[in-house]
């Protein structure tokens, strides 16, 4: 989840790698606040803070949700010029997220 996410982001090196994660964390709340939107995986992201190093054990492999948490990042990460369209963009596949039985609460069969 983090590379793809941290792919998919104007950075490069590691000087921004705390707050990818942070915002990675924050986007998954926010897709998952209501309780509507059930993440079909977990996200399981820690940054060593002696080494720096990022262990990412998450098993969250949903291009669609992978794809919010990214538009996510590129929204709160610096100023980005094309905000608005990004939030357009997010609070879309958050939409159809809510609507498909595949990523609802109320889609789930037991």
């Amino acid at each position: 989840m983090f590379q793809e996410v941290k792919s998919m982001l104007p950075v490069s090196g590691d000087d921004y790698d705390a707050e990818i994660i942070f915002q990675i964390k924050a986007a998954a709340l926010d897709l998952t606040r209501t309780a509507e939107i059930v993440l079909p995986g977990t996200i399981s992201i820690e940054r060593n803070p002696g080494t720096g190093r990022v262990t990412d054990t998450s098993d969250l492999t949903d291009e669609l949700v992978t794809t919010a948490i990214a538009i996510w990042c590129r929204m709160k990460i610096g100023t980005p010029p094309d905000y608005d369209q990004l939030l357009k963009a997010y609070e879309s596949i958050k939409g159809s997220l809510r609507m498909s039985g595949s990523y609802t609460s109320y889609g789930v069969t037991v």
